[in-house]
């Protein structure tokens, strides 16, 4: 593909469609895919993150205005960069919480689509891992109610019991977390800590904590035992950032580069093709 297309359609008042169009093209892939989701909040860069990815100035449309440019779920088809055999497919989603959307139901599905269909789920936020950021990460707590496992019985969080989670293992994702825009300094009690271990902290219980606001934590580390954290410093600065799908890499802060470099590699490196029950790999028209 020259260029990413819509795949999952969200127009305003109606269900989640998909482009037939772009049905037939991931349709015409023969080789297994290997399927990066990236989701998080709008206007937060999800779309020039998975841009780099792609290895593309320019492609997921990047938007430099307060209203989201991304509706539904876009794709982009490329060869995989580092395994001739495989196909990359990125799926860039539309932002979470745009306060202008007709139906925020939607922002639940388009996150349990994004789950169900990739091989890794990149969870784009902003600043720090706060609790404010693993609020937003509610639709977690979500996924037992609009995703069934079994066709006989669905135990839900909603019922006050929970589906076996190993049964969701088998269907979820690797989990990477890319906290952008990072300012802080990564130590922890005084000693210099790793983004990973920034992750971890970040999701352990705490004592005291209300099991409420424990849910999504506790969602993360039972459905994601595959978990990675990256942080990247402003790519440029303020007066660049409307034009970042034009600047050079030159002009990007050398953190950042360095940062997003590490970030592809990590991708294309350890993202495995999509597989299905049974262990089978899946292609663009079938397992």
């Amino acid at each position: 593909m020259e260029e990413p297309m819509c795949l999952i359609e969200n127009n305003p008042n109606e269900q989640l469609r998909v482009n037939q169009e772009a049905l037939k093209i991931l349709q015409s892939i023969q080789q297994p895919v290997v399927v990066v989701a990236i989701v998080g909040l709008y206007r937060t860069g999800k779309s020039y993150l998975m841009n780099k990815l792609a290895g593309k100035k320019k492609g997921f449309s990047l938007g430099a205005t307060i209203q989201a440019e991304t509706m539904g779920i876009w794709m982009w088809c490329l060869p995989h960069p580092e395994n001739p055999d495989y196909t990359l497919v990125l799926l860039d989603t539309e932002g979470l919480g745009d306060v202008e959307k007709s139906n925020i139901e939607n922002d639940a599905w388009i996150f349990a689509l994004s789950i169900l269909l990739s091989s890794t789920l990149v969870y784009n936020s902003m600043g720090t891992i706060d609790q404010f950021a693993l609020e937003k990460l509610q639709y977690v707590t979500e996924l037992t109610k609009r995703i069934k496992v079994k066709a006989t019985t669905t135990k839900t969080y909603e019922d006050g019991e929970e589906e076996n989670s190993e049964d969701f293992l088998r269907f979820f994702p690797a989990f990477v977390w890319a906290v952008r825009d990072f300012t802080l300094q990564l130590k922890l009690n005084g000693s210099p800590i790793s983004s990973d271990e920034y992750l971890e902290n970040a999701l352990r219980r705490k004592k005291g904590q209300p099991e409420k606001l424990d849910l999504a934590k506790k969602c993360i580390r039972q459905y994601f035992p595959s978990r990675k954290c990256f942080v990247f410093d402003r790519p440029a600065g303020s007066r660049d950032l409307s034009e970042l799908d034009d600047l050079s890499e030159k002009m990007l802060s050398p953190n950042f580069v360095v940062q997003a470099h590490r970030f592809r590699q990590h991708i294309y490196e350890s993202t495995q093709p999509k597989m299905i029950q049974g262990g089978h790999l899946v292609t663009g028209t079938c397992e």
